[in-house]
């Protein structure tokens, strides 16, 4: 209690002796009274007693009047004062703010009144700033894109903002709360997680930001993100909860689409024949799709995404060359496109055409660079293929009177000795160059067609330009990347008596005959009006038949109709180009291709046509053919060997063990009988024999059954799985301890070593780790044997350690070959089969093992798995 606060002031000595004066002047009226004219006769009469005490009742009334009239007339101030401050208080109460008291009286009242006033100023200036905040919020409210609610959950009261109720499509607020609940409007895929998220949020005080759909006004689901803090009171309930949701509609949406995209383009990564590569410089990550690792023998675990070890499979000689590609392609934007060849996994070099582009930036550095690599092995052999039929055939295409060119990648592959003189310089190769070079840009097969006949005028190495008839053609229909066989024509003189014939009026027989292939004169209606010695020759038709006769009739019944055709387009055209065959009289029928020309003769139209021989050129593209097609019947012929060569050889690995069991056996058997039947008459080195022949043959026998079980490692279709190596090993150990219990080796393997491999192999491949280990300490009193794994970069290695004999590094090469060892028989007996199994099993499950030894000192065997 505060001792001041009875301490006296001004009002409350004035109010006190106010009391005391009323009270003394009281009594000083009654004690007068009493001594003059209240004081009873002591002779009177009981009646004079009466009306003493009456007097003196009414003078004690007059007194207590009198004292309550100066009482109220001295705290009338102090009566108003106080109403003046009530009244002021209920004033503030209904918001009037700006009342105040303004007392500066230095009572009690005063100081009420004071104390009045700076708290009516502080709320007034807490009320001012909430208002604000208040208009600030409202404005956020407003503005934000995101819905705002508020529960207050002593009162189960909720807020829901204008923009909450928009974003589900209530325009209406009565509608809104008397359509949505939260609960029911939720997805009921996300009922029970959200709700169980908001429980924890209460009672726990989890972060509460989910993902969710709601139920809009139109009944379809849209997704928001909500996210909510509650808070708590000292008793820590919560008891007030508010949150927003964020429309994320467009985003979901966005990302199932990028979801459908990414999922296309895995599936068409993996559904493609090619491999595809991604180079990301910045970030220096390398990738290889599986399909790409597939086409080099291996699984997607065996081959790291790292470019250095994809430069070490590409062919020393190629190295250098793709190198420089990629340098230009980056400096100068070219195409890349380029071929090299890259090793196996079985060691053998494939064909592959890498096809690539690069991602720069603004500033001009290259920030990414991905492609496409294809196998195009057969492809290349099928072109040496055509090569070497080239080679072969070389001395009959030069001698033909049209020029021929195989081509790959629009590079001149080889050529005949005729296309040479037309588009090379003398003494000067073209092999390797591409036609651009040579002015034959024109020379290409649009997408999707595998065969071009056109005439077309080029420019020969000499600059003249002539008129020639080109054929172009695919080697393999289905694979544009086998290459292509162009064989052309020159017609640059059929084409000159041509126009020769459109200028002329007539022609002279002479000229006529003496045209190279055939040639004719035709009516509109096919009628035959002059023609060569070559027609005759060709058809075998004399010349008082030719006279008159219809054009088609000399061609085979199966080309006429197309034929015909010709003729009309050159009437429509006036030029027309077709292959057919003209009809012979011991021949099935002569291929020539005809050029068609429509002239003017006085005024009436009549049809030119001259036509050369191509029975030569379609016979090489036969023999091409022929040769494609042997190349096909040869791989599957030598496919078909390779499967029963290894049927033979597994068939030949059993009859071989069995033949030589049985023969060691037969030997085992009558040693061991003749030393039990014998052993009387037998002095001790024929004693000493036997045993030497019985030790011989089991260790015959053992060489024997371990080769069988290294043929059959390599041969037995795996089965991978996910075990725990180290209880494998437990029970390896346990064997051995069985059958060796005088041993006492301290073995040391974790509880866990989880592996995946084939179960049955890796079982081989750790017995004979561990025998070796159980063997090669054979000869220390205090043997350990540790299983374990480490991991060196990035990879898991596995290794088994001992502290046994240990060996010399320097033979460390021969340890995983077969019949390779490194100390006596007489020591350490065994086959030298071991590890050479343990090689084998590893190598299969694309692994990798070595060794680290020191004599004396122990050694430890590594390996890991693909």
């Amino acid at each position: 209690m505060n001792p001041g606060r009875f301490a006296p002031t001004r009002l409350r000595t004035a109010l006190i002796g106010l009391v005391i004066a009323v009270q003394c002047l009281t009594i000083l009226g009654l004690a007068l009274a009493s001594w003059h004219w209240l004081t009873p006769d002591p002779t009177g009469t009981p009646a004079d007693y009466d009306s003493y005490w009456s007097r003196m009742l009414l003078v004690g009334v007059i007194a207590v009047v009198l004292s309550g009239l100066i009482v109220a007339l001295a705290t009338e101030p102090l009566i108003r004062r106080l109403q003046h401050l009530r009244e002021a208080g209920k004033r503030f109460a209904k918001g009037q703010l700006k009342v105040r008291i303004q007392d500066d009286a230095a009572d009690e009242i005063g100081e009420l009144g004071r104390s009045f006033d700076q708290m009516a100023e502080q709320l007034a200036h807490q009320f001012r700033r909430m208002r604000g905040k208040d208009a600030r919020l409202s404005l956020v409210i407003e503005g934000t894109s995101d819905g705002i609610w508020d529960w207050d959950l002593l009162a189960n009261e909720v807020y829901f903002s204008p923009r909450f109720r928009k974003l589900l499509g209530y325009t209406d607020e009565a509608e809104f709360r008397r359509g949505f609940f939260f609960s029911t409007a939720l997805h009921p895929d996300d009922r029970d997680r959200v709700l169980s998220a908001q429980y924890a949020h209460l009672e726990h005080r989890t972060p509460f930001d989910e993902s969710y759909r709601l139920r809009c006004r139109d009944g379809n689901y849209r997704w928001f993100r909500g996210r909510g803090q509650a808070r708590w009171n000292k008793e820590g309930k919560a008891d007030r909860y508010a949150g927003s949701i964020t429309d994320i509609q467009a985003q979901k949406q966005s990302e199932a689409a990028r979801r459908e995209s990414e999922e296309r383009l895995y599936y068409a990564i993996r559904g493609s024949s090619d491999g595809i590569w991604d180079w990301n410089l910045r970030l220096d990550r390398y990738y290889m799709s599986p399909r790409y690792k597939q086409l080099l023998g291996y699984r997607d675990d065996e081959l790291p995404n790292q470019r250095d070890r994809f430069l070490t499979l590409i062919h020393p000689d190629d190295r250098e060359r793709i190198e420089t590609a990629v340098a230009t392609h980056f400096n100068t934007r070219e195409p890349y496109d380029v071929l090299c060849r890259l090793r196996h996994k079985d060691g053998g070099y494939r064909w592959f055409r890498h096809r690539g582009e690069a991602v720069w930036d603004d500033a001009g550095e290259v920030v990414r660079f991905a492609g496409a690599s294809s196998d195009v092995t057969e492809q290349r052999q099928a072109q040496e293929s055509v090569r070497a039929l080239l080679t072969e055939k070389q001395a009959i295409l030069d001698n033909v009177p049209v020029g021929i060119v195989f081509v790959e990648n629009q590079r001149v592959a080889n050529a005949n000795q005729r296309f040479l003189e037309w588009f090379a310089p003398p003494g000067e190769s073209v092999s390797g160059e591409s036609l651009s070079q040579l002015g034959l840009q024109h020379l290409h097969l649009d997408p999707g067609e595998s065969q071009m006949t056109r005439e077309m005028q080029l420019a020969r190495h000499d600059g003249s330009r002539r008129w020639f008839y080109v054929t172009g053609r695919l080697i393999k229909p289905d694979d544009p990347e086998a290459g292509a066989l162009w064989i052309l024509a020159d017609t640059t003189d059929l084409k000159a008596t041509s126009a020769a014939l459109r200028d002329a009026h007539g022609l002279s027989d002479a000229v006529v005959k003496s045209l190279p292939g055939v040639f004719f004169l035709l009516e509109a209606s096919g009628r035959i009006l002059r023609w060569n010695h070559n027609l005759e020759n060709v058809t075998g038709t004399p010349p008082d038949q030719m006279e008159h006769l219809i054009i088609r009739s000399l061609f085979h019944p199966d080309d006429r109709l197309a034929f015909q055709g010709a003729l009309m387009q050159a009437l429509r055209t006036e030029h027309a180009t077709i292959e057919a065959r003209l009809s012979a009289a011991d021949e099935g029928g002569i291929p020539h291709v005809f050029t068609i020309i429509r002239v003017e003769l006085q005024g009436v139209s009549h049809l030119v046509g001259v036509g050369v021989d191509i029975s030569e050129r379609l016979a090489a593209e036969r023999e091409v053919q022929a040769l494609n097609t042997a190349l096909e019947t040869r791989v599957r012929e030598r496919t078909a060997e390779l499967t029963v060569a290894n049927q033979e050889l597994e068939s030949f690995s059993y009859s071989v063990s069995h033949d030589l069991s049985a023969p060691l056996r037969g030997i085992d058997g009558f040693s061991r009988m003749l030393e039990e039947d014998y052993r009387p008459q037998l002095d001790p080195n024929a004693l000493d024999y036997l045993q030497r022949i019985r030790s011989a043959t089991h260790r015959m026998q053992q060489l024997i059954d371990d080769l069988l079980k290294l043929s059959r490692v390599t041969r037995d279709e795996m089965h991978r799985s996910d075990f725990n190596l180290a209880a494998l090993v437990h029970d390896i150990a346990t064997e051995l301890r069985q059958e060796q219990p005088e041993r006492r080796v301290a073995l040391t393997v974790p509880d866990e070593l989880l592996v995946h491999g084939d179960r049955n192999l890796l079982r081989i491949a750790m017995s004979n780790l561990i025998r070796n280990a159980w063997k090669f300490t054979s000869q220390n009193a205090a043997a350990q044997l540790e299983i374990g794994c480490l991991q060196q970069d990035g990879e898991t290695v596995y290794f088994a350690k001992d502290n046994g004999a240990g060996f010399d590094m320097r033979y460390a090469g021969k340890l995983f070959s077969a019949f390779q060892r490194l100390h006596r028989e007489s020591d350490y007996p065994g086959t030298g089969i071991g590890l050479a199994t343990v090689s084998r099993i590893i190598h299969r499950h694309g692994g990798r093992v070595w060794a680290d030894a020191q004599v004396g000192c122990g050694a430890t065997f590594f390996f890991t798995l693909g």
